[in-house]
């Protein structure tokens, strides 16, 4: 108890001494000084009550870092990397430069074309000067098949489009393909575009209108992609099923899947089967003038696109032995072929065709246009006669013309 009472002497008296030591240095301090100190003491006073609702530094937010990159010193392209069409061919036929720069203006512009060929068929491409300013703006790569390749028959081709290098190093980015060759066109006057093709792994001309998937690979859209998983784990026999049938079987079987049907492809290209005849739209009773209407919805106008009615009238046409197989379904009548002629007269840049055996009338061969001064050389030829073929009237000879 003794010593209980000592320690509570003692803190008393502490206690004592301490406050008289305070109130002996407040009465000595000036009125500044006292206002210093009331408020330093107030400050800690916060800082140790309201330090909780002080963000500690490790939590403020990091200062995002900025880094500039200077832009390509080229122009940037207006051509998407991902859609590549593609036409290979070894042989300098005369057809290419103008085939290529067909292709070029009915696809999307946001394309981008190559042509794989030998140095003789690059050679002939690019003599031609529009060529030449496709390739120096990005439009137009040109390259060589390397020369362990080639593709001087169909098993040759076959062999080419079935290797993964193709796809996975010299495509790539490539994510769609569109594959065309020299007996393949896309028609001016069709409504579609090529655009809206790209949710299917592959599309081409059906070779069954029935069938759940497969179509001609000579004018063919592909998913680069889902080749390359193909090649990968799969590898084609030599002398077997040419690479389209081969790629469209394997496709078609992948989980999730998504080829063209034959009812779908048939709309994309014609080749053996025709499909569903166009459709004319009648006038809509309304204000506006009706052709304009149809303009804008992309319809046929009555009055208009008459011809049209009841024409089977796909994206595009694939023929097969360079424009030598012609399929009846497609182009076996003077009636289907008179359409064909109107609506995507192009296609006779491809066929192997005498202007003579196409112009009616019993004519030589062998044309030479009209001179002057010729007028009255030749009023012999029985040039005002005509003929009528599918109730339309046409000229013995074209204007012009005359046997040589």
């Amino acid at each position: 108890m003794g010593l209980i009472a000592n320690r509570e002497t003692n803190m008393t008296d502490t206690w004592e001494y301490l406050k008289s030591t305070i109130l002996v240095a407040w009465s000595r301090t000036t009125r500044k000084i006292r206002a210093l100190g009331a408020f330093v003491i107030i400050a800690i006073t916060c800082l140790i009550f309201l330090r909780p609702s002080i963000p500690m530094r490790a939590s403020l937010p990091s200062v995002p870092s900025v880094h500039f990159t200077p832009p390509p010193s080229g122009p940037i392209s207006p051509y998407n990397v991902s859609k590549v069409a593609l036409l290979i061919e070894n042989r300098p036929n005369p057809i290419l430069a103008p085939l290529m720069l067909h292709f070029m203006s009915v696809v999307p512009p946001d394309w981008r074309f190559r042509f794989m060929g030998s140095p003789e068929s690059v050679k002939a491409v690019n003599a031609s000067r529009a060529v030449r300013d496709a390739v120096a703006i990005g439009k137009l790569d040109l390259t060589y098949i390397p020369s362990n390749m080639t593709t001087g028959s169909q098993e040759e081709i076959s062999r080419f489009l079935t290797t993964l290098w193709l796809y996975e190093v010299v495509l790539q980015p490539a994510e769609w393909l569109l594959v065309f060759q020299t007996d393949s066109m896309i028609c001016a006057n069709s409504r579609q575009t090529l655009n809206s093709w790209l949710d299917y792994d592959w599309v081409g001309a059906p070779w069954n209108p029935k069938g759940r998937f497969g179509g001609n690979g000579g004018l063919s859209l592909r998913r680069v992609s889902k080749i390359v998983d193909v090649l990968k784990h799969q590898q084609r026999i030599p002398d077997s099923e040419p690479e389209d049938v081969w790629l469209t079987d394997r496709l078609g079987h992948r989980p999730g899947a998504k080829l063209a049907n034959g009812t779908a492809s048939l709309t994309f290209s014609g080749e053996m089967h025709g499909g569903d005849g166009e459709k004319v739209v009648p006038p809509k009773k309304s204000g506006h003038a009706p052709h304009k209407e149809g303009a804008v919805a992309g319809d046929l106008i009555e009055g208009i696109d008459d011809w049209r009615e009841g024409g089977y009238e796909p994206m595009g046409y694939h023929t097969g032995g360079s424009g030598e197989t012609l399929h009846g379904g497609i182009w076996g009548t003077p009636r289907l072929r008179a359409h064909i002629w109107n609506y995507c007269p192009e296609v006779k840049m491809m066929l192997r065709m005498d202007a003579a055996q196409y112009v009616p009338g019993e004519c030589s061969n062998n044309w030479k246009r009209m001179e002057p001064g010729w007028e009255g050389m030749f009023d012999d030829v029985k040039s005002r006669e005509t003929e009528i073929i599918d109730g339309v009237e046409y000229p013995m000879l074209p204007a012009g013309l005359m046997p040589w």
